[in-house]
């Protein structure tokens, strides 16, 4: 707790309390319990490459930057969140190489991460990476809020470029307006193959998250 920022989690009025010297708020308690499941999983180590899918306002990424050194973290998302991390991460880490890399070619994207700190990039650049680029790639709580194509597209570019996987879902949930044409709703439900977990994906984490209960965690050794 005091590690992470007040000058970033509690910002805009954001509620908290105060225990001991602390200010504590829900995102800070939420991404230390995130990084705690992370590391049950594996633990993250200095000079790794994490990339992280779908990161929102940034809370995980900046309680990961905070409590650990030498890593090199990529953010990759879509508009209007991907400017709202990038905002966050700059006030949190005044410091730190931080770049966008949206208009970066295929040829120059990798080199150009590895010598920042932080970058960020769209979707599609997740192809111009070199297989196992990544030691772990994160997503926490946004696979449940895609449809089932867009979760496959995704896999497959994490198999691929990364090592290990760690995501959080709903259990089970419905997608409204995802199932196309004639159809309203998409299920995803994790129990029922729901997610296409490929055949080389090798489980070594599932457990209920502390909150929200109705999550599970999942952490893949992928082997390539």
């Amino acid at each position: 707790l005091g590690k992470l920022n007040d000058k970033t989690y509690l910002e805009s009025n954001n509620p908290f309390i105060k225990i001991d010297k602390y200010n504590i708020s829900s995102d800070k308690i939420i991404s230390l319990f995130d990084l705690q499941k992370i590391e049950k999983f594996i633990e993250i180590k200095d000079n790794f490459k994490i990339l992280e899918i779908g990161a929102g306002s940034g809370r995980l990424s900046e309680c990961i930057l905070s409590t650990k050194e030498k890593i090199n973290y990529v953010i990759c998302d879509i508009p209007p969140s991907i400017y709202i991390s990038y905002k966050r991460l700059k006030s949190a880490f005044p410091n730190k190489k931080i770049n966008l890399f949206f208009d970066i070619d295929k040829k120059s994207l990798q080199r150009k991460v590895s010598e920042s700190e932080i970058s960020f990039i769209f979707p599609h650049q997740l192809d111009y990476f070199n297989n196992n680029f990544f030691n772990i790639t994160l997503a926490v709580d946004c696979f449940h809020e895609m449809d089932k194509k867009t979760i496959k597209k995704y896999f497959d570019f994490i198999n691929q470029i990364s090592s290990n996987f760690y995501f959080s879902i709903w259990s089970k949930t419905k997608n409204w307006y995802s199932g196309g044409l004639f159809k309203k709703t998409e299920r995803l439900d994790f129990e029922k193959g729901d997610y296409p977990i490929p055949d080389n994906w090798d489980n070594k984490l599932k457990e209920n998250l502390e909150f929200p209960s109705n999550q599970i965690a999942l952490g893949y050794k992928i082997n390539n």
